[in-house]
């Protein structure tokens, strides 16, 4: 399920909690390309994920996920994922290290539940 905790100017923050489907994805699309309709060319996401049980979540809906953001890779700025889990955080790590451009501002990093103040202030700075 998916659910917005917070869209101000460029910042996009969204809580994905107990499953993820392809309806999910979608309802993201609609709120990022929202974002881009209001002439943000760079977005900086928030995504929490904490609460997802592990059997709710859709192999369709993750490739769906995967293929859209690299559609709209340059659309994204930084991007900070909030979980408890030391594999969500080396998968950040990794997919920082192959599309991430410090260059380009393009960032994803990764912190804990108990980092989350931490995590926005990372999307809120230099807001483009």
């Amino acid at each position: 399920m998916l659910q917005v905790l917070k869209s101000e100017g460029n910042v996009l923050g969204v809580e994905i909690s107990r499953e993820y489907t392809t309806a999910d994805v979608e309802e993201f699309k609609k709120l990022f390309e929202s974002k881009l309709a209001e002439g943000h060319h760079r977005v900086n996401v928030l995504v929490k994920i904490d609460n997802l049980a592990p059997g709710k979540v859709r192999l369709s809906a993750i490739l769906q996920d995967s293929i859209y953001s690299l559609k709209y890779l340059n659309n994204l700025r930084h991007i900070a994922v909030v979980g408890d889990s030391k594999l969500k955080k080396v998968l950040v790590e990794l997919d920082n290290k192959l599309f991430g451009s410090e260059k380009k501002e393009l960032i994803e990093k990764y912190f804990d539940t108990s980092e989350i103040d931490k995590a926005w202030e990372f999307v809120q700075s230099s807001t483009v």
